[in-house]
């Protein structure tokens, strides 16, 4: 199994300001994950994979184990609908990001971004956006947020953006939230930026 997440998880939270003080590889395991999870001091728990409801998906059972509330427990979004954040304790939270990588940039974005922001007394970004140069294909229900580089006054999707795919984040400078059903040439788009792209922190094909 490659961990196409472990190298880059890293310095993409620093990017988002947080100081990761250790990374840690679990296996499918449920008493391992459960003892990880209780023993860390940290403000801030980030884990990837196991937040579905398969036989080894274990994030949710831990968290009804140990009492934590879920404060967001799924989301309309795509990639990363199986995304979740909770409150394990006072002063402590724990994001739970998808296993895939884009579907897990997402969650970063979405909700790691806002919780990190909002625990340093960041202000938001002004909310931004550009017309689409081309056509970004939607979800018929829920929100996709599609990989796009900027070219000029325009964003353009790219076409490497299934929730497994790293090809589409190397390249990418912000995610475009397309709405439900998609979106045509020259239609306006927020866009959410990847601060790492900005930073010049590339992304790590393991």
């Amino acid at each position: 199994i490659r961990d196409a997440l472990g190298p880059m998880l890293p310095p993409w939270l620093r990017a988002l300001g947080a100081e990761v003080t250790a990374v840690r590889r679990l296996g499918d395991s449920a008493e391992a994950l459960h003892k990880a999870v209780t023993k860390s001091r940290a403000d801030v728990i980030v884990t990837t994979g196991g937040t579905a409801s398969g036989p080894v998906d274990h994030v949710h059972p831990i968290l009804r184990r140990i009492g934590a509330e879920l404060l967001v427990d799924g989301v309309q979004v795509r990639p990363g609908h199986p995304m979740l954040l909770a409150r394990t304790k006072e002063h402590q939270h724990l994001v739970g990001l998808p296993g895939n990588p884009l579907a897990a940039v997402s969650g970063l974005l979405t909700l790691a971004e806002p919780l990190l922001r909002t625990l340093a007394a960041r202000p938001a970004p002004e909310p931004y956006t550009l017309p689409l140069r081309d056509e970004a294909h939607g979800h018929p229900h829920d929100t996709r947020l599609v990989p796009v580089v900027l070219r000029g006054d325009s964003a353009v999707p790219l076409h490497y953006n299934g929730p497994a795919m790293l090809r589409g984040i190397a390249a990418a400078d912000a995610l475009a939230v397309v709405p439900p059903g998609g979106a045509r040439p020259g239609q306006e788009a927020e866009l959410l930026d990847l601060p790492w792209a900005s930073a010049g922190i590339g992304v790590c094909f393991t």
